[in-house]
Parts: C-alpha cells; structure tokens; sequence
C-alpha cells in the first residue's frame, strides 16, 4: 500500500499565482464495524467485541477531553480540546460566556509519525482537484468578485472558491 496525492492550484496570495501544491487523496472511509471486522481477523476477539470496545473507548476519552484532561490512546497518541475567544485588550474584561469550544486536537504519538513516515508516496490524478481548477487571471477573479458582490454584500472564503476555482 502506499500514501496517494495529487497537485491542487494555491491562493495567488504572497504572489503563488499558478503555483500548485500536493494533496493527500483520500482511498475512502473505514466504517466502525469494517474496523471492528478487520481487528476481529487479526485477534481472537468477535467483531461485536471489538465494536463495544471501540464504543468504551469512545465515549471514556469524550468524558475525559470534556473534562479537561489531555488522553494518550496507547501508541496512537493524544487527544484534547481547546477553546478560543475574540482578541481583547484586557483580559479582566472577559466574561466566560464569551469563551467558546475551539476543535478537538489530536496529536499522533512517536511511533505512528515513523511509520506513517516510511509509507511510499504515488501520485494519481484525482477528478475532485482537476475539475476545480479555473484558469483565470487576477484580474478576471475581481471581475468576478465584484460582480458577485453586486447581487451580495456579504461573500465568504469559501464562496471565493467556488466562484474562482482557487482552493487554498
């Protein structure tokens, strides 16, 4: 097995116009019960018991990051939430309503890093990057753009994207 990528076209900021970049792409998704299935055939336990433990393991590391703590999943790594707030002045000021859940940050331990670092690398076209791809210049993306905001006010990164074709 190998690691699959494809190129995708950069943001023309910091002057990367028609600069491209390498992409992971992605084989599919593994379901719970085909991972349970796949644990089954290389243990002795069922695949129903491998599927509960996962479940456990699940719902025991959500209660812990919930509540703070920082949880090693054995060689896998480290699970942990974070949260975030506006920018302020003075952190006296702050009201704790305004500090909100950020993401759930997961940090891959030593070993997994070695040997996903040792995976061989192949490179595949992969349509969802392909047709994306818009050749137009910046001059044309303003046009664009200010056209868009003629029927919009408000207009988003991502709407950028899909206008323009340029993915960051």
């Amino acid at each position: 097995m190998s690691l699959k990528y494809d190129f995708y076209e950069v943001n023309e900021l910091n002057n990367t116009q028609g600069k491209y970049r390498a992409r992971a792409v992605s084989q599919g998704k593994i379901s719970t019960e085909k991972l349970a299935k796949w644990i089954s055939q290389c243990s002795g336990v069922s695949a129903a018991e491998a599927k509960g433990f996962i479940e456990i393991l699940t719902d025991s590391l959500l209660d812990f990051v919930e509540n703070g703590y920082e949880v090693e999943v054995g060689k896998l790594g480290y699970f942990s939430a974070s949260v975030t707030s506006e920018l302020v002045d003075n952190t006296k000021k702050v009201r704790a309503e305004s500090i909100r859940f950020n993401k759930v940050n997961f940090r891959a331990g030593i070993q997994v890093k070695k040997r996903i670092a040792g995976t061989e690398i192949e490179r595949v076209a992969h349509p969802r990057y392909k047709n994306k791809i818009k050749r137009t210049t910046r001059e044309e993306r303003k046009e664009m753009l200010i056209n868009h905001l003629t029927d919009k006010p408000v207009f988003t990164r991502t709407d950028y994207t899909r206008l323009t074709g340029v993915q960051q």
